[in-house]
């Protein structure tokens, strides 16, 4: 018996189904655990500087198209 993956699920397509390929992406990261402990961990090292908020954007692979 195949098994049932949970994103599989009617109501999690449903849920998702507005979202582009980024808002999709973006969801499922801010879902992932150890994403969850590196921002929190970056977030509390006092004020982060631009290098510090690039290295964890490389990490995470993390791109601002839109920023000026």
């Amino acid at each position: 018996m195949p098994t049932i993956r949970p994103w599989d699920a009617a109501p999690l397509r449903r849920a998702y189904a507005g979202l582009d390929s980024a808002g999709l992406a973006q969801e499922w990261l801010r879902h992932n655990p150890a994403y969850r402990r590196d921002h929190v961990a970056t977030m509390t090292m006092g004020k982060v500087d631009a290098e510090t908020w690039r290295a964890f954007a490389r990490r995470w692979g993390l791109r601002f198209p839109c920023r000026s």
